[in-house]
């Protein structure tokens, strides 16, 4: 039998191969320790600008995306239906480019409309609109851009805002139809018709109030005068008027937060006028001579 003799540098190498492999700590080579997950490098996702998240004081009750504002609708439609009365609404506060709170907008802004509308690179912005403005869909008075946020504070107990419109069913102007009936034929006079006409402001002031005379918009309807006709509103109630009552009178027709035409006769007295007629959505005149 062979026996092999160890030399003294064979058990030398021996001895270096184990001490090597202690020192691995018996890890398969060629094969690296498994990184540690990076931490803080996830990147923020961009804010969302083209939604608006609405709430009626903490409760949030709708989105309105870009989609939805294309055709201009009034803030309040968007609400639930007690949230509607713009006379019980306290504030409207809005998050955007920057963040705005309008306290008792519409005792500021009287007759006013409240809109949401599409703004620039597929963002939204919100306005208040003097009617005629939002019917042409033209310049608010107050205008915020880039909302995400906006948010209406509703004082429910409030004596204001009783009879405010508050179904959401408000006309838009520009799709407004006024028919006059005259002995040679009917005539419609159409909103977009309307917007176009130079207004000027309610007889006896009335703050930013502006509509037209009577004899303006007879005129745009080709009808040159009367001696006798009779105005209908929407619900079949009629006025008659006479043109030798107007010596001291100005009918006057504006177009109101509902989107609807106010006919009122406005008597003067003194230094001031009076209303003496009025009718709440004007839809009809008949020129009977």
């Amino acid at each position: 039998m062979w026996v092999r003799v160890l030399t003294s540098s064979s058990m030398r190498r021996l001895a270096l191969i184990a001490v090597l492999a202690l020192g691995c700590g018996g890890k398969k080579e060629g094969r690296p320790a498994p990184a540690e997950p990076a931490t803080g490098s996830a990147t923020a996702p961009a804010p969302v600008t083209n939604a608006v998240q609405l709430y009626v004081g903490d409760e949030a009750v709708g989105t309105a995306d870009v989609t939805r504002v294309a055709d201009w609708p009034r803030l309040e439609s968007l609400l639930p239906e007690n949230a509607r009365r713009l006379g019980k609404w306290q504030a409207i506060a809005t998050r955007g480019a920057k963040n705005a709170e309008l306290v008792k907008p519409f005792e500021t802004y009287r007759d006013f409309v409240p809109a949401l509308f599409p703004g620039d690179d597929g963002t939204i912005s919100f306005g208040l609109f003097d009617p005629v403005e939002y019917g042409k869909r033209g310049t608010p008075a107050l205008r915020e851009d880039k909302i995400t946020e906006l948010r209406v504070t509703i004082d429910a107990d409030s004596l204001r805002g009783g009879n405010d419109h508050g179904g959401g069913e408000a006309i838009d102007p520009a799709k407004l139809e006024l028919v006059i009936l005259t002995p040679a034929g009917e005539k419609k006079l159409s909103g977009v018709q309307l917007l176009e006409l130079p207004r000027e402001p309610m007889p006896g002031g009335g703050g930013d109030a502006k509509g037209w005379t009577l004899d303006q918009v007879l005129g745009a309807a080709g009808v040159p005068s009367f001696a006798k006709l009779r105005l209908f509103d929407a619900g079949g109630t009629s006025l008659p008027l006479e043109k030798a009552e107007l010596a001291n009178a100005v009918p006057f027709i504006k177009l109101n937060r509902q989107g609807a035409l106010r006919f009122r006769l406005y008597k003067k007295q003194g230094d001031g006028y009076q209303s003496a007629g009025d009718l709440r959505s004007l839809t009809k005149i008949e020129i009977v001579e």
